[in-house]
């Protein structure tokens, strides 16, 4: 099995593979981000069946049996849409034992490299393009609850351009193990952050893989999205000061925080005195108000609003786009 972990032209894989089957439907990922004018799938194949004989972004789809139909004349290339990776290729050998696969972020079909974008709805972007105007040439960053450090990441587009200087802290094994396989550069801290003391918490997961982007480590947040509290894991969880006091080189210029429901914790404890951000994206879990006055009274002012993320910028960088 090939497995791509760096970008790839289109071109390049329709001129070495004989099939291009494109992997799961379900939520936005596939949805909202292709269509057939930007490159053709032989197939698409919805692995939970639930989307079978409908027409999706101009594809009909398909069962995983289909597979048993071509997995004999010719190399296929699967293209993974959504960020159980891993359980999907484990599907994927149940039918074809030669393959390569990519994640669909990495596909590059012929978009302009100013609208590259790895994020939900840019957050990249925004962040790289307010660190370029600060000047600042070797941007450090730190990403906090990294889940699949390509599919809807946050940092990704910073090692993609060559600034590989960044911490990676990410509870989840399994994102773990798919974190040293992409981002081999970065640092990877295999615990959990907390805004308080140390030790171990349980980290509630959802039972539906394609979810694990919802997993956490808040009990009623577990409980209202309906996860079984018995499936759970004990992880190791360090203060937020203390993971960037034993991980950190220098001040981070960028973090990104993306926890399911301790975002507002871990950046009310986060020493913004002595760790002089200049820019902190996170994910709102409660009200714009309530992070607007507290990243204030931190000296941070509100820079963008995206649709699940704020971004906050040190007050005294503000200078730095007025020129």
């Amino acid at each position: 099995m090939i497995q791509y972990t760096k970008m790839q032209d289109i071109e390049y894989l329709k001129d070495n593979y004989d099939y291009l089957v494109g992997w799961g439907v379900g939520r936005d990922e596939f949805l909202g981000r292709y269509n057939p004018s930007l490159y053709h799938l032989d197939y698409m194949i919805d692995g939970r069946d639930h989307c079978v004989g409908q027409i999706k972004c101009g594809m009909k789809i398909s069962p995983k049996s289909v597979l048993n139909e071509i997995k004999d004349k010719g190399t296929i290339c699967f293209i993974i849409y959504p960020n159980p990776e891993l359980e999907i290729i484990q599907q994927i050998q149940e039918f074809v034992t030669d393959f390569s696969v990519i994640v669909s972020r990495l596909v590059n079909c012929g978009e302009m490299v100013s609208k590259l974008s790895f994020s939900t709805d840019n957050e990249d972007r925004i962040l790289l393009n307010a660190i370029k105007c600060m000047k600042v040439e070797r941007p450090y960053y730190v990403d906090i609850g990294v889940c699949h450090p390509v599919i809807r990441n946050n940092t990704y587009l910073f090692y993609h351009e060559g600034y590989t200087e960044g911490v990676l802290i990410e509870p989840n094994p399994i994102m773990c193990g798919l974190a040293e396989l992409y981002r081999p550069k970065n640092k990877i801290v295999k615990i959990g952050a907390c805004g308080g003391e140390g030790g171990t918490m349980q980290y509630y997961q959802s039972s539906v893989s394609a979810y694990t982007g919802y997993n956490t480590f808040d009990k009623e947040l577990a409980l209202k999205r309906g996860f079984d509290l018995q499936n759970g894991l004990d992880i190791p969880v360090h203060n937020i000061n203390q993971i960037f006091e034993e991980n950190c080189v220098r001040c981070p210029d960028v973090i990104d925080i993306d926890t399911e429901g301790m975002d507002f914790e871990l950046l009310q404890a986060l020493d913004t005195e002595r760790f002089r951000v200049k820019l902190i994206c996170t994910e709102i879990c409660t009200s714009d108000d309530e992070f607007d006055d507290m990243m204030k009274k931190k000296r941070y002012i509100h820079f963008m609003r995206t649709s699940e993320n704020g971004i906050y910028l040190a007050e005294e960088y503000i200078d730095k786009f007025h020129r």
